[in-house]
């Protein structure tokens, strides 16, 4: 009788042994099937995000492209403004020398004016048309034409 007893206490541990290791096998069979299928997912999002990173190097190649491009209009806008900023502030200082000059011989018109109506050079209608300006800087206030105030210094 206890080789009995020992069978049935070899048998229910085979049992258990079975179960167990069946259990075990279940476990990683299912283990096995999920880290597939996250190598799966992880390939898949691997090509996905290859792909993205591919779209923005190209991106990123085209905007630097066209940094450098906008780089080099700017370059030649700025010399092309400041060779037209010099050229007008050159302008205006002339024009500031100009009506310098202007102030300090305005009244050298009228006497230069009376040289040219006497000069035997000048045609006879340009000597009609200054004597006719004279006169009419130099005649009564009442008769002459209004002052026009186009330009004050």
């Amino acid at each position: 009788h206890e080789e009995e007893v020992e069978f049935a206490k070899f048998h229910e541990w085979c049992d258990n042994t079975r179960e167990e290791t069946t259990k075990n096998i279940k476990e990683a069979a299912s283990q096995i099937e999920q880290l597939t299928a996250d190598i799966a997912k992880a390939e898949a999002d691997a090509e996905r995000l290859a792909g993205e990173i591919a779209d923005l190097e190209t991106s990123i190649a085209q905007n630097e492209a066209d940094l450098s491009e906008a780089k080099e209009v700017r370059e030649k806008e700025h010399t092309d403004y400041t060779a037209t900023h010099a050229d007008l502030s050159e302008s205006v200082d002339a024009i500031e020398r100009a009506i310098s000059v202007l102030k300090t011989r305005q009244a050298d018109v009228p006497q230069s004016l009376l040289q040219l109506r006497d000069s035997p050079r000048i045609p006879a209608e340009a000597k009609a048309a200054i004597e006719s300006f004279l006169a009419m800087n130099s005649g009564d206030a009442e008769m002459a034409s209004p002052e026009a105030n186009a330009y004050e210094f």
